[in-house]
C-alpha cells in the first residue's frame, strides 16, 4: 500500500531515501511527453475522451492518463493549450487558430521533430562578429499567472511540479553554428568559442530574473538540457569539455541553485554521459536524464555506483528497442530490474528514456506502468 503522496515520494527519492516505492514519470517533464497521435491511440485504447483542458494537437499529457498510470511528476507547460488560451488571450488564441487553418499539412515522408537543425546562422561569423553580437533578451514569461496557478493546483493534489527552463551551452554551439562548425571551433578556435559562451552567459543569466525566481517557490524541478554525448561517449573529449564548456554550465548552474534553493536542477542528455556524470556533479546538477540505457557504459549497475548518493536518476527505460519493438512482459520485466537495482536507496525515478514516437505501441506502456 502507498504511504506517500506523489510529491513526497519524489521529494525522498531524490534525497536519496528509499520510498514506499520508486517514483514514475510519463509526460511530467518536457523530456517525457508522447506525440498527439499516441496520446490518441492510448484514449482510444483506455476508452477515455479528449478532456475539455486539453488540445487534440497537443503533447501534454491527460491528467486521467497519469492517474491512472500512477505518475508522480507533473509538468507545467510555458504556454498554455488553446482550449485555455481562449479565455486567458482571446487575440493570440485567434491568431493561432487562423495559422492552424492555413496551415500546410505535412507530408506523410515529413520528419515530424522540429529538433533536427538544417540552418546554422551564426556559421560564417567570425571572432570579432561574435564579439559583437548582443544578448538576445527573453522578456517576462508571457503566461506567468497561469503557469503559477497550475502548479499550485498540481501541489495542492500532492503531484512534484517541473518546468523546462532551457537547452545549454554546447548544444546552442552547434545548433547557431553547425555540428561541424563548432566542433572545430573548440578544437582550433578556442577563444571564438568561449566567446561565443560568453554571448550565452549574457542571455542565461537573463533567465534567472524572469523564469528562475519567479517560479522558484512553485517548482520541484527547474529542467535544463544540454546533449553533450552520442551513443557511443562524450561529443567531445571530458578534458575539453571541462576546459571550455563545463566553466559555463558550472557558473550558471551555481546562480540557479542560488537563486532556487529549494528546487532541484534537472540537466538532460541524450547519450553515454557516464564519463561526464562527476563533471556535472561538481556544475550543480542534482538530477540527470535521460540515462540513455543502450549507449556505451550506460549499464544500470554502473551508473548506480557512480551516481549514488549524488545525482538522481531519470529514465531509463529503452527507447531504442525495448519500447518500440519488445513484448508487454519484456517492458515490465525491465522496469522492475531498474527499479530493484537503481531505486534501491532512492535515487531514481523510472520513465521512458526521451519523449515518445508514434512506432511505440500504447500495451507497452500499459505494461511499463504495471497496468497489463
Amino acid at each position: 500500500m502507498n504511504t506517500m503522496n506523489s510529491r513526497e515520494r519524489v521529494l525522498k527519492a531524490c534525497s536519496f531515501q528509499q520510498p514506499d516505492r520508486t517514483p514514475t514519470d510519463f509526460g511530467g517533464t518536457a523530456m517525457s511527453l508522447c506525440t498527439p497521435s499516441f496520446l490518441a491511440k492510448m484514449r482510444e485504447t483506455l476508452g477515455y475522451k479528449l478532456p475539455d483542458d486539453r488540445d487534440a494537437t497537443g503533447n501534454w499529457l491527460d491528467e486521467q492518463i497519469q492517474q491512472y498510470l500512477g505518475v508522480d511528476l507533473r509538468l507545467i507547460p510555458r504556454n498554455p493549450p488553446l482550449c485555455a488560451l481562449r479565455e486567458i488571450d482571446p487575440v493570440t488564441y485567434q491568431r493561432r487558430m487562423d495559422e492552424i487553418k492555413t496551415r500546410k499539412p505535412a507530408a506523410a515522408s515529413d520528419i515530424k521533430t522540429t529538433a533536427v537543425s538544417h540552418n546554422f546562422p551564426l556559421a560564417s561569423l567570425s571572432l570579432d562578429e561574435i564579439k559583437q553580437l548582443k544578448p538576445e533578451r527573453c522578456g517576462p514569461l508571457p503566461y506567468l499567472d497561469w503557469i503559477i496557478t497550475t502548479a499550485k493546483e498540481y501541489r495542492r493534489n500532492g503531484y512534484a511540479t517541473t518546468f523546462w527552463v532551457g537547452s545549454g551551452f554546447f548544444e546552442l554551439g552547434c545548433w547557431k553554428r553547425g555540428y561541424d562548425q563548432f566542433a572545430m571551433d573548440l578544437a582550433g578556435e578556442p577563444d571564438l568559442a568561449r566567446a561565443f559562451f560568453d554571448l550565452l552567459l549574457a542571455e542565461k543569466m537573463e533567465w534567472l530574473e524572469t523564469v528562475v525566481k519567479p517560479l522558484a517557490p512553485y517548482m520541484d524541478w527547474l529542467c535544463f538540457g544540454d546533449d553533450l554525448a552520442i551513443q557511443t561517449g562524450p561529443f567531445i573529449s571530458p578534458d575539453m569539455f571541462r576546459e571550455l564548456v563545463k566553466p559555463y554550465l558550472a557558473e550558471f548552474y551555481g546562480k540557479v541553485r542560488a537563486a532556487a534553493p529549494n528546487s532541484r536542477l534537472f540537466h538532460h542528455s541524450c547519450g553515454s554521459v557516464y564519463r561526464l556524470m562527476d563533471d556535472l556533479y561538481e556544475t550543480g546538477v542534482q538530477i540527470l536524464n535521460p540515462i540513455q540505457p543502450n549507449a556505451f557504459e550506460m549499464e544500470p549497475e554502473r551508473i548506480k555506483e557512480k551516481a549514488h548518493g549524488r545525482l538522481c536518476l531519470h529514465g531509463g527505460i529503452d527507447l531504442q528497442d525495448l519500447l518500440p519493438f519488445g513484448t508487454p512482459a519484456a517492458v515490465r520485466a525491465e522496469a522492475v530490474r531498474r527499479m530493484e537495482i537503481i531505486g534501491k536507496g532512492g535515487g531514481y525515478v523510472c520513465a521512458p528514456a526521451h519523449g515518445l514516437p508514434e512506432d511505440v505501441p500504447v500495451e507497452n506502456i500499459l505494461a511499463l506502468f504495471g497496468k497489463l
